[in-house]
């Protein structure tokens, strides 16, 4: 077997966490024990001074009590007098000087080591089971979470571990793992959005130029040409806009690219330089107030930034109104003047295809243009805010 293959094999031997929490609390148990036990040894062998005599007479039944003491040791009106040394005698325990006492106190000592040794391995197992609960119940949920996205359940709202007790550090993971958790379901029901509303916003052009075709082909002496060219080419360039646009969201949300110093005031002149046919069509005054500014970031991400909230405004402005855009230092503020718009409706601008009720105007916008401003502003760590302004509008601020 390789080095590679035995490292392999023993880490999947290898014990479990209760395992090595139990063996943990055992060796430091062993090791307290131990200390105690030749401490006290060291201290009972080295620093007192015994005067153990060893008393060698005919063996009599007495009582532990009793202490049998020398002839020819003097007695006052009775009393024996106390002997120099003592003999303690029991009928399994005799204690005859320095050496028995030693054995008997390393004995005794080893005895109740082991035996607590042995009491406190079990605790430790069962206390390591305790600790360790959270983490059982943390991986069961982790499990249904994983079945929660299959045929069983099409969300994660019930594999939540709310775990009750203190606030420790398994509480504080089980947190963790529920605001994870909620993440996750937020963004499974936003692909899950995502795809459906990408799946009908491709669908309809597609199905647009089926039907012209199919009546070109039915009646082809009633068709024309010219018409149906100009028509099959605008329904084609509106997909090939959505496919752009899902193609820049996917860059966007991919998380690379080629970062260097970009000129952000370049950026913003041209994009209102090719803004600026729309705008005299609509009838809309450009107004900006541009300082120079350099940003660390992809170009063609932050150049797509740019654009579409330029055209956004421009899209979704009142006709004959205002877009103004504003850089100052690293902040970019793009507003138009429009429609007052709740907060509620706000908060949702930035979702894949959500077209607010009244910002429609039969533009024929695609419904990415804030989503690809939200994934460029994360994909550079930049600040968005949607700011609805009072006399109707919405004002747009990016700050790196």
């Amino acid at each position: 077997m390789t080095r590679r293959g035995t490292g392999t094999y023993w880490r999947r031997r290898r014990l479990s966490a209760r395992a090595r929490l139990t063996l943990t609390f055992t060796g430091l148990l062993f090791v307290v024990g131990a200390a105690i036990v030749t401490s006290v040894v060291v201290v009972m062998r080295y620093l007192p001074r015994y005067a153990i005599t060893a008393v060698v007479g005919p063996s009599v039944d007495m009582r532990p009590s009793e202490v049998t003491a020398p002839t020819s040791a003097p007695a006052f009106d009775g009393v024996p007098a106390t002997p120099d040394a003592t003999t303690l005698i029991s009928d399994s325990l005799t204690i005859n000087g320095e050496g028995d006492l030693l054995r008997v106190l390393l004995t005794t000592s080893l005895v109740v080591f082991v035996v607590v040794l042995a009491l406190g391995a079990w605790l430790s197992w069962v206390l390591a089971g305790r600790l360790l609960r959270p983490l059982d119940h943390l991986a069961d949920a982790a499990r249904e979470a994983e079945l929660g996205q299959t045929s069983r359940r099409p969300t994660l709202d019930h594999d939540r571990l709310a775990l009750a007790g203190p606030h420790d550090e398994f509480h504080r993971l089980a947190s963790a793992f529920d605001d994870m958790l909620e993440r996750l379901d937020g963004s499974y029901r936003a692909q899950q959005r995502f795809a459906a509303n990408a799946s009908h916003e491709l669908r309809t052009p597609l199905a647009t130029t089926q039907a012209m075709l199919d009546v070109a082909l039915a009646e082809p002496q009633s068709v024309d040409v010219e018409r149906l060219g100009t028509r099959l080419r605008e329904t084609n360039t509106r997909s090939l806009r959505t496919v752009e646009a899902l193609l820049t969201l996917a860059d966007a949300t991919a998380g690379q690219g080629d970062d260097r110093p970009v000129d952000l005031r370049e950026l913003v002149v041209d994009a209102l330089a090719r803004a600026e046919p729309t705008a005299a069509a609509a009838g809309t005054t450009l107004v900006d107030d541009l300082e120079p500014a350099v940003v660390e970031g992809d170009p063609a991400l932050l150049a797509a930034l740019v654009t579409n909230l330029v055209d956004n405004a421009l899209r979704h402005g009142r006709p004959g109104g205002r877009v103004e855009v504003v850089l100052r230092g690293r902040l970019l503020s793009v507003a138009n003047d429009g429609d007052v718009l709740e907060p509620d409706e706000v908060a949702r601008l930035t979702e894949a295809f959500h077209r607010g009720a009244r910002r429609v105007h039969g533009a024929g916008g695609h419904g990415l243009g804030l989503a690809i401003v939200q994934a460029v502003c994360d994909r550079h760590g930049a600040r968005l805010e949607l700011v609805p302004r009072r006399a109707g509008g919405l004002r747009v601020d990016v700050e790196f």
